[in-house]
């Protein structure tokens, strides 16, 4: 059983014990009034027995994939689910939008502060390629921004990076090796 708050993942080794428990569990919270939630609820096969049928599941904004370590030992893998990645696009570039009148380095330092804090939560083990993803987005957004501050003076990509290297963004990095 692995629990955050009501996030529940219960894992089984054979699917007759994950249907039993599944169905066990269903009684047991209709006798205690409450009910589970069938859309978000569902038995999945996973794991190193799955092989070629391994199905994948979000969690706490992770979508958990089946993968192999270079050496070939079976683990699971973690990557940002597409839900959540669209949802912090769509938050860091109306967050741009508004705060594009603030002076270039304070700007920048702002946005640090919000690619960290999206390092620090979905920095973990084989999720590089997502995080650079939202970098490189992130990167695009802001050059826009600064782009629309003034109609008169635009801002290329060689003016942009003369901007970058005087205030750097944050890079991706992995916070929490996991395996």
């Amino acid at each position: 059983m692995v629990r955050y708050a009501d996030d529940i993942v219960f894992c089984f080794q054979h699917e007759e014990e994950a249907k039993a428990f599944y169905e066990a569990l269903k009684s047991r919270l209709n006798e205690a009034g409450l009910e589970l939630s069938e859309e978000k609820s569902k038995i999945v096969r996973f794991g190193r027995t799955a092989g070629n049928d391994a199905e994948t599941f979000d969690f706490l904004g992770f979508t958990v994939v089946t993968g192999k370590t270079r050496k070939g030992k079976y683990i699971p893998k973690m990557k940002t689910s597409e839900k959540k990645l669209k949802t912090k696009r769509v938050k860091i570039k109306e967050w741009l939008q508004k705060k594009r009148h603030l002076p270039i380095g304070e700007l920048i330092y702002k946005t640090n502060a919000r690619l960290r804090g999206h390092y620090n939560y979905y920095g973990i083990s084989h999720n590089y390629e997502k995080l650079k993803g939202f970098f490189r987005y992130v990167t695009q957004e802001l050059k826009k921004t600064l782009n629309r501050r003034s109609q008169k003076d635009k801002t290329d990509w060689l003016k942009f990076n003369k901007i970058l290297a005087i205030f750097p963004l944050a890079k991706p990095k992995i916070m929490v090796p996991l395996w």
